[in-house]
Order: C-alpha cells, then structure tokens, then sequence
C-alpha cells in the first residue's frame, strides 16, 4: 500500500524531532587570575554554562562563568597581610566564536568582586568592586578554550567596607591585573566555510 503525501510529511516531521539534539553543558573552568600583580590559581571548581558549542558554527551559546567562594592573602596598608574570603561572579552571560584558524573571542565579560569577611576579623561588609569588565580572547581547540585578559581594571570601591575602603582599594583597585582561563571541552574549530568570527571581535552592547 502506497504512503499517502500527508503521512509521508507526519514522519518527516516526527523523524525530525525524534533526532539527537545538542544539550546544554556545564564545563569545568581553571585558570589564574592576578591582582595588582600577585597571582593565585582561580577557584577550584569553576564552571563555564549551561551553554551549548556548536562546531558547524564554531559558536559557544550564551552561560556565565561561576565560581566558590575562596581565600587568597591581601596586604592591607596599615594592618599587614590578612586572608581575604572572596567571591568572584559573573553578573551578564557571554558568548563566544571560534575561527576556523582557531582564534576565539568571547563578549565582554561583566563580574564584581566581593569581600565576605577577612581573618582578623576585619567589619569590611559590605565590600564590592564593581563593573570589572573583562575582554576575553585566545584560541579554541578540540583540548578547550583558552582565553586571556592582559589588562582589566578593577575599579574603586563605593562601599564603605567597615571603614577600611581606602586601605582596601590600595590593595585592590588598579589596572595591573590579568586573567587567563581554560574552560575544558572539546571546541574544534569549524570548517574555513563555517567561520563566523568578526576580525574585531566583539563589541560590548
């Protein structure tokens, strides 16, 4: 018995459904960040998602990176070197492109960081350095994505930080700072037809 045109059109579509999907993923972030020139490895247990890369494009979804709290030593004029718990977040999603050569950019990355308390105990709450805006750039292989910010700023605090700003903004706010970061997954870059990077990047809107 022949298959009617409409029958024919429902499998169609069913099959269409039925086929495997790419799924939103949460991938492993590590990297080094550096303050004012004193490095520390970036939070254990970092993460880059939900986000989904798509290799035909080389286009990596819109996910926000997230980190746990941490401690990292600050030497705080007038007090000595004091163990700083921290949190480091990202308040915007970004995405990201890989070319087909393997050069990557990712939007502009908007984060703040907090100080939650310190080892003395210092009354430094609330203390919040924000926008800190980071331009991420570097290279996508089927290893990872490895992208870089030589130079961001961290700017002042408007918090009154238990009337310790002053001390804390010498420690912490400037422009002598880097971040490097290797998100873990394979983003192998798409065939040269595919390539869909711009030559600039991205602009921040």
């Amino acid at each position: 018995m022949a298959i009617s045109t409409t029958v024919q059109a429902a499998l169609a579509f069913a099959l269409a459904w039925a086929a495997p999907s790419a799924h939103a993923t949460i991938f492993p972030v590590t990297g080094t960040i550096a303050v004012n020139g004193s490095s520390a490895p970036l939070p254990a247990g970092g993460t880059f998602g939900d986000a989904v890369y798509d290799a035909n494009t080389g286009t990596l979804s819109d996910g926000a990176f997230a980190f746990p709290d941490a401690s990292t030593i600050v030497p705080i004029q007038g007090v000595g070197n004091v163990t700083v718990n921290y949190r480091f977040s990202q308040t915007n999603t970004s995405s990201a492109a890989v070319a087909a050569d393997g050069v990557a950019a990712m939007t502009v990355v908007h984060a703040k960081l907090q100080i939650l308390s310190t080892s003395l105990p210092l009354p430094v709450t609330p203390c919040v350095f924000e926008p800190i805006d980071l331009e991420l750039a570097g290279t996508g292989s089927a290893s990872g994505l490895d992208l870089a910010d030589a130079s961001f700023t961290v700017p002042p605090t408007a918090s009154s930080c238990g009337g310790f700003a002053s001390q804390i903004n010498a420690a912490l706010a400037g422009s002598n700072n880097s971040l490097t970061v290797h998100i873990s997954g394979n983003f192998t870059p798409p065939m040269p037809d595919d390539d869909t990077i711009f030559a600039d990047g991205f602009d921040d809107n």
